[in-house]
């Protein structure tokens, strides 16, 4: 792996691959509405908390899943698991990865800001209900 890879260690794989999968589903070519329900459930149960989440989605999701967005035929059916961790700790730490990164937030239609809004709002009303495991 290159030495400017973004390092993790098992255990924040571990809790990374769900909320991984999950937040790279708004990034779909489909009507991501559809799955926000498991989205919800999952990233409630992750430990991150909204800002956490919030950081790794726009810090580690949003870099290596944007552009499908961009695609008049995206991919519509999932990232695969694999490919998309691989991706994302492959990921360059250099200026101009960082700075496209940056500049695509600020583009129509890169960024799935309403959806992120939606579910974060459900994410925080989960789990303030009586019961939920508080992170």
């Amino acid at each position: 792996m290159n030495s400017s890879a973004i390092r993790y260690s098992d255990s924040d794989l571990e809790e990374r691959r769900p909320v991984w999968e999950a937040l790279s589903a708004m990034y779909l070519d489909t009507d991501v509405s559809l799955s926000r329900a498991w989205r919800v459930q999952v990233l409630s149960a992750s430990p991150y908390s909204l800002e956490e989440m919030d950081a790794i989605l726009r810090e580690e999701i949003h870099p290596v899943c944007f552009s499908n967005l961009l695609q008049p035929a995206g991919e519509w059916a999932g990232f695969d698991p694999a490919k998309l961790e691989q991706a994302i700790r492959g990921r360059r730490t250099h200026w101009r990865s960082r700075l496209l990164a940056r500049l695509s937030l600020a583009l129509p239609g890169c960024f799935p800001t309403e959806e992120w809004t939606v579910t974060r709002q459900e994410i925080a009303r989960r789990r303030s209900q009586p019961g939920a495991s508080q992170t």
